[in-house]
């Protein structure tokens, strides 16, 4: 989807900031979800994206991480000429919950791998520059959120300001994974493939168009080309700073690497 059928959400941070505006003390902040695809981009992987505004059109990937970009860039400049605060929170790949209730998405890329790779009987052992896992269950992105915005510690509100991350600070890497879910698949995964052939099986798949359900990966196909694309380019997919956040959150600095008790979790609420 191109930026522009983001409109209506853009022209929505606008009218927010235009009634914020009329204000005579500018002490009521926004909080903006925004996402780590307004940085997708990043030139020096070696470097992690710093917690500041980023207002370059290059570094967005697509026209959702565009849509976002240019949301961030009407409330910095609202912030910069009328005062008006705000809080954007660039967030990553919110994960399934902690506790029994809900259940993470299937319709999102990691538990459509999951269930295409069960559909296929093979597991990739790497996922390109989506290898970094620096996934969060839902209720601690949740948590996250409300400390930088200054809900669950009240701060004065010339700190309540700026750009945060939000994401799993304590990544892990794909292969960590691998055993928990060979081990509560069983035989349905019947072999461990390079990220390559997988996407070849993948493809290869999609000639029949009624098993879109038991095989959703299909839809998804360009994200998993792009991981894999990015590392036979060199890329190591891009790391973001949580300094700033975790100055602010107790929930980020008490967040945990993605455990195999999580991903059994995850597997037992997803039921495929």
């Amino acid at each position: 989807m191109s930026v522009g059928s983001f409109e209506p959400q853009i022209r929505g941070v606008r009218h927010l900031v235009d009634f914020s505006a009329k204000e005579t003390r500018k002490v009521v902040h926004s909080t903006f979800i925004s996402t780590i695809g307004t940085v997708e981009n990043w030139p020096a992987p070696e470097v992690p994206v710093p917690e500041k505004a980023l207002p370059d059109w290059s570094l967005a990937m697509l026209g959702y991480g565009q849509s976002k970009l240019a949301s961030s860039i009407i409330l910095d400049k609202a912030a910069k000429e009328s005062g008006v605060p705000s809080v954007i929170v660039r967030v990553g790949q919110i994960a399934g919950p902690r506790g029994k209730k809900g259940k993470w998405n299937p319709q999102e890329w990691p538990p459509s791998l999951v269930r295409s790779s069960l559909y296929l009987g093979l597991l990739p052992d790497s996922l390109g520059t989506l290898d970094n896992i620096g996934w969060a269950p839902v209720e601690d992105i949740a948590s996250m959120v409300l400390d930088v915005s200054g809900v669950t510690c009240p701060r004065p509100a010339e700190e309540v300001t700026g750009y945060f991350h939000a994401l799993n600070p304590k990544p892990t890497d794909w292969s960590s994974l691998i055993p928990t879910l060979r081990d509560f698949y069983g035989e349905r995964i019947q072999k461990l493939v390079s990220f390559k052939e997988w996407i070849c099986a993948l493809e290869k798949s999609q000639v029949d168009s009624l098993s879109i359900e038991k095989n959703p990966a299909v839809k998804l196909l360009d994200t998993y080309r792009l991981a894999a694309e990015g590392v036979k380019m060199g890329s190591k997919g891009i790391t973001m700073s949580t300094t700033r956040a975790e100055s602010y959150s107790l929930a980020m600095r008490q967040a945990e690497a993605v455990s195999p008790k999580l991903i059994k979790h995850w597997c037992e609420q997803w039921k495929f």
